[in-house]
């Protein structure tokens, strides 16, 4: 019986609930391929599964946390036709990622252009479709228009002020502290605005001339609201796709009529990748531009696989400028 090691979660709550541990290696089913990681991501994700934020989404026995990582496919299914031994892949899961070896659905992973390395597919598969279905899916944004993006020094935020600056729109970004703010400015930011120095509702009414803005890309929630709202347009867009500060729990619907009769939505990944064709789209787009330079992913650091706990502790507490990864 092979043995591989894994970080699983012994109960919800802190990182102390997460234990290095020791499982089978797995072995692949129909549609599924074995993977051996090289270079596992840390998202929000995670920390949202671990402290059950968001529902647990199986029913294994042993918890695994880690939603996207790139490796080396071992083993492939029968009914698995894209993908064969030994290719270079990158893969999202909802959790399942803090392992040596793992098995996934292959309408999830796909191939890792030459040009990119295992540490910077892992550092921006996940973060970079999100940011592909918030730009073309979710809000289709589009030349001339106007976005406002919070944690913009974030994994996500960095490639939505590359891309959305690629499109044509005004980006305006807004993160906390000079360092995160120089950071998110050399991600394509027409302008950044520092929240713990200046009022952010303010400085978006002065940028615009009082116009607002077309769409709001919230992943911070509770510390902005409400008023990301009074940044929008009337009739425009409120997307929050995060709670990096908490959730908001004073919000009810009827805020956005005298607001600008503001839309509001709560997008999730894996309803936007639901199907391979869906999945290979996002990652084509996303992997095409980092191959060619169009987008340049962020990468905080990289840890060791031993440090997930103290990576954990690091995020929530937002000591990260983009990315982490975890090696072994």
């Amino acid at each position: 019986m092979a043995l591989q090691k894994i970080w699983k979660l012994k109960g919800f709550g802190g990182s102390e609930q997460l234990e290095l541990s020791q499982a089978e290696i797995p072995n692949a089913s129909e549609d599924q391929v074995i993977i051996k990681n090289e270079a596992i991501g840390l998202n929000y994700l995670d920390i949202y599964f671990r402290t059950a934020l968001y529902p647990w989404p199986n029913q294994e026995e042993i918890k695994i946390l880690g939603s996207e990582a790139a490796g080396t496919v071992t083993e492939i299914g029968a009914g698995v036709k894209h993908l064969k031994v030994g290719d270079r892949v990158v893969y999202v899961v909802p959790v399942g990622a803090y392992a040596e070896y793992v098995s996934v659905h292959s309408k999830h992973v796909a191939k890792i252009p030459d040009p990119v390395s295992f540490d910077t597919a892992a550092a921006s598969l996940l973060k970079g479709i999100t940011a592909y279905y918030l730009l073309h899916d979710t809000f289709s944004l589009k030349s001339g228009q106007t976005a406002l993006v919070h944690a913009a020094a974030g994994g996500v935020g960095q490639l939505l002020g590359q891309w959305g600056s690629e499109i044509g729109a005004i980006m305006i970004g807004t993160a906390g502290g000079k360092d995160k703010c120089k950071t998110a400015s050399a991600a394509k930011y027409d302008h950044v605005i520092d929240y713990n120095a200046q009022d952010f509702v303010a400085e978006v009414m002065r940028i615009t001339n009082n116009q607002k803005v077309h769409v709001a890309y919230d992943s911070v929630a509770k510390s902005v609201f409400p008023g990301t709202m009074d940044c929008i347009k009337p009739r425009g867009l409120w997307v929050v796709f995060g709670q990096a500060s908490g959730p908001i729990t004073d919000f009810n619907i009827g805020m956005l009529a005298p607001k600008g009769s503001l839309f509001v939505t709560r997008p999730a990944l894996f309803n936007h990748i639901a199907t391979q064709e869906e999945f290979l789209k996002a990652s084509d787009a996303l992997f095409s531009r980092i191959a060619d330079g169009r987008l340049v992913t962020g990468v905080h650091g990289e840890m060791s696989f031993d440090e997930i706990p103290k990576a954990h502790d690091m995020l929530e507490s937002r000591q990260t400028t983009g990315s982490v990864i975890f090696k072994f």
